[in-house]
């Protein structure tokens, strides 16, 4: 179609048009708002809504502090108050939801709204290319519920295959056969069809139907779908390749955040103080490397709170790194280069970052024979009609209930996946609505498309009945990275999502385009003509449309987020040096820390990854629960003075509880704790000073538990690619290494000051080399190994070429 408007003044255009478009919008949703207050009260759960404590009556401790009140937090604070016996805080930097964050077609408004971060990602020349400035908007929840609050409430668990491969790496009791009683344990289905499969359950307190509301080309698609020969089944049971209508975390058609589901019920619990509007600004750690308490900011007033027993972390793969780094845990170099005093050395905070990218600016126009009023398609001069809103508040039906974004889904194959596995490699997001329709004030403000991209590609088309199918990349190869922007807690991170880095992402979303062609070429959208937008992106238009550098350059320049990002807190065994948490999700070299939310996914999941942070959760109160059954000690928050790892004179709780003691042998480690490993290899008074000390009863009777060390100092002459200070052994005992032959790893001989370090035999108790010189530390200690029984153990410390490791 040719335009009546000269392109040079379309931008202009287009952005006068969206100015005055967003007077009538806000009209409509004050005119909403009231009619909510007045007519459905039941909508604001006054009676039920949780409540903010007041600052100056928080405890001074709390048994758990959790920060981050999302889609992890909010199931925290709910399974660990369940015990009477434990004080639980819950820290969140936004405010409780607002009423009208309930009603799913208004999901784009939230996005960018005061319940939203605004994080952007760092300009980029590979991609987010028709976004302002280059940057890609990254909405994340700054509310209660978190992202479960402003997303698009799609219930997705991901495939079978991609809990196993965590089992595979390292991660145990992470199968899918371990976690899929969690999933189960938080589902409420209500879809009747699915209420008796044993891959679903009812009465959890996470409420999944379909989408009240479905309009009618969306049936269509499904139609073309069976016709291409896929079946239309449940993405979520026993098999994931294939079709379906969305399934939702929405409850009587209105969305069911972790909040709602997880908080709510329990706002009257006693032992469950919620504060609002308190942004942590760092967790605590003292000399000991233990996590005592958390600094927070609250209306301009700071605090700080301390714990008897933990820290959790459920920031979320931004907050969750950006708050490890604060407190000194991450990278030593990048930690110095923004002023921040390094007390663990993680090179893992902040990396792995993965995201689910799609290839978005694609409409598909056709001939629309619906014609029964509101219901024919989703546009905002009908949406927002009198009628429509009408229909909300009087008969609960209408467009007000749709999820103009995803009505239907799907999971297929490129071909570069087997389609025998059922691990498909794209997912499709349905939509019976395009950015088209909406005049530029849903998915242009919300994704910040250029005036100019959004004029080219849609002023001609406006309104036109159209729907979109976007295709995303599943599991990416592609990985990026979060970085502290500098030392204020209260500055934005710098985001480097590093989309289509790794070529084999980009070739397999141009395949995931071809199947949507393929797709619409099928005769029950080609009844309706169905067609693609011709209009091309200003930046494509060298490449023949629809080709191959037409469908990377379109993917590049509008690479749409799914707001998925994971992975930045990876989760893995002890030798994997990007790890950040163990299989328990403690934080590697500090006691009492873990981290609970979707960074912990070493990684990305095949689908929307709210259910499985849900699941996380849920997982993880549980390992919580057992982690403490033992704690006997009763004592709760009592304090003594002390010295802090980053030299700031604070308190410290002085029942030093920890997650893995190593039982009678822990007081061996006692030294160790406090010292570099470096310095006892080039002392050897150390070493001396190490055996009298071991040899005193005294200090055996301590009972002082086991503190993992981190290195904090880059060593000279030490040649950097072999030195890579980790975790001192922080949460397996001796009898783990050797019924695992982790003592059997070959090693490095290497010299520091003379010193030399010298590997292990194939004994599988192991062999003390001689000559004695080389021995580090020594002490005589009997210990019992199965069968074996090992009189005058030598305590030991070699270096295996990537670690310093412990041998009894």
């Amino acid at each position: 179609m040719e335009s009546s408007v000269r392109p040079s003044i379309r931008p202009l255009v287009t952005n006068t048009r969206i100015m005055f478009g967003l007077l009538p919008g806000l009209g409509s949703l004050i005119v909403l708002r009231m009619a909510i207050h007045l007519y459905r009260p039941e909508l604001e759960d006054a009676e039920h809504r949780v409540r903010d404590y007041p600052f100056d009556q928080l405890y001074d401790c709390y048994d758990f502090i959790i920060v981050g009140g999302g889609s992890a937090g909010s199931v925290l604070a709910n399974r660990l108050s369940e015990n009477p016996d434990w004080n639980i805080l819950l820290l969140e930097a936004g405010q409780d939801e607002n009423v009208l964050s309930e009603v799913p077609v208004l999901f784009p408004v939230l996005q960018t709204s005061s319940i939203d971060w605004k994080f952007v990602t760092e300009p980029s020349r590979d991609y987010c290319l028709s976004m302002i400035g280059n940057q890609c908007k990254w909405p994340r929840g700054k509310v209660l519920g978190g992202s479960s609050a402003i997303n698009a409430m799609l219930y997705i668990r991901g495939n079978r295959h991609d809990y196993d491969n965590w089992a595979k790496m390292g991660n145990t009791g992470w199968s899918y056969a371990e976690i899929l009683k969690y999933f189960l344990k938080a589902e409420d289905m209500r879809i009747p069809e699915y209420q008796n499969d044993p891959y679903h359950s009812v009465g959890g307190p996470l409420t999944i139907e379909h989408f009240r509301f479905e309009q009618p080309i969306t049936k269509k698609i499904l139609e073309a779908a069976q016709q291409l020969g896929y079946g239309v089944l449940d993405v979520n049971g026993k098999y994931q390749t294939g079709f379906t209508r969305s399934h939702a975390t929405v409850r009587d058609g209105l969305r069911c955040s972790t909040a709602k589901a997880y908080l709510r019920p329990v706002s009257k619990r006693q032992n469950l103080h919620i504060s609002v509007h308190s942004l942590v600004e760092k967790v605590l750690i003292d000399e000991n490397k233990n996590a005592y308490g958390v600094k927070f900011t609250k209306h301009g007033k700071t605090r700080i709170i301390k714990t008897s027993k933990e820290v959790i972390l459920s920031a979320g793969a931004i907050q969750s790194p950006q708050l490890l780094m604060l407190s000194g845990i991450g990278d030593i170099k990048e930690l110095k280069e923004v002023g921040i005093y390094p007390i663990v050395h993680l090179p893992g905070v902040g990396k792995n970052l993965q995201d689910h990218v799609a290839l978005g600016g694609h409409s598909y126009l056709f001939d629309n024979p619906f014609t029964n009023g509101s219901d024919y398609c989703f546009n905002l001069n009908t949406v927002f009609s009198i009628t429509s809103l009408t229909d909300f508040v009087f008969q609960k039906v209408g467009p007000l209930y749709s999820m103009m974004e995803a009505e239907a889904m799907a999971f297929v194959n490129t071909k570069y996946q087997d389609p025998l596995e059922d691990y498909p490699d794209i997912q499709l997001f349905i939509a019976p609505t395009a950015d088209n329709m909406d005049g530029g004030l849903f998915g242009k403000r919300a994704n910040g498309i250029t005036d100019e991209v959004y004029a080219e590609l849609y002023e001609d088309i406006l309104y036109q009945s159209s729907f979109s199918i976007v295709p995303l990349l599943l599991r990416p190869k592609s990985r990026g990275f979060v970085k502290l922007r500098d030392s204020n807690p209260f500055s934005p991170p710098r985001i480097y999502p590093n989309y289509y880095s790794e070529p084999e992402d980009i070739l397999r979303v141009i395949e995931g385009a071809r199947f949507v062609q393929e797709l619409v070429e099928q005769p029950a959208l080609q009844e309706l003509n169905a067609r693609p937008n011709p209009n091309r992106n200003p930046g494509c238009m060298d490449y023949e449309f629809m080709s191959d550098e037409h469908l990377e350059c379109q993917a590049r320049h509008h690479s749409l987020t799914i707001y998925h990002p994971v992975g930045t807190c990876a989760m893995g065994p002890m030798h994997n040096l990007e790890a950040v948490v163990d299989p328990r999700l403690r934080v590697y070299g500090v006691q009492s820390l873990r981290v609970v939310d979707g960074s912990i996914m070493p990684k990305i999941v095949s689908g929307n990854t709210n259910a499985p942070i849900i699941m996380i959760a849920e997982k993880a109160s549980d390992m919580i629960k057992e982690d403490w059954a033992e704690d006997k000690t009763g004592v709760h928050c009592s304090v003594t003075n002390y010295k802090r790892a980053d030299e700031e004179p604070q308190t410290q709780r002085n029942n030093s509880i920890v997650h893995d003691l190593f039982n009678e042998t822990a007081n061996l480690f006692d030294y160790l704790s406090d010292k570099d490993p470096l310095s006892l290899a080039s002392d050897k008074t150390e070493a001396s000073t190490t055996e009298r000390s071991y040899a005193s009863q005294n200090a055996i009777s301590k009972k002082k538990p086991y503190t993992p060390y981190s290195s904090l100092q880059d060593y000279e002459p030490m040649n950097p690619q072999y030195f890579y200070p980790y975790n001192w052994f922080s949460q397996y005992t001796p009898n783990y290494l050797w019924s695992n032959h982790l003592d059997l790893e070959p090693s490095y001989s290497n010299e520091v000051n003379t010193v030399g370090y010298s590997p292990i035999s194939n004994n599988p108790l192991g062999y003390i080399p001689q000559p004695c010189n080389n021995i580090i530390i020594k002490q005589s200690y009997h210990f019992n190994h199965g069968n074996h029984r090992k009189n005058h153990c030598k305590l030991w410390l070699y270096f295996d070429g990537m670690n310093y490791r412990i041998h009894l």
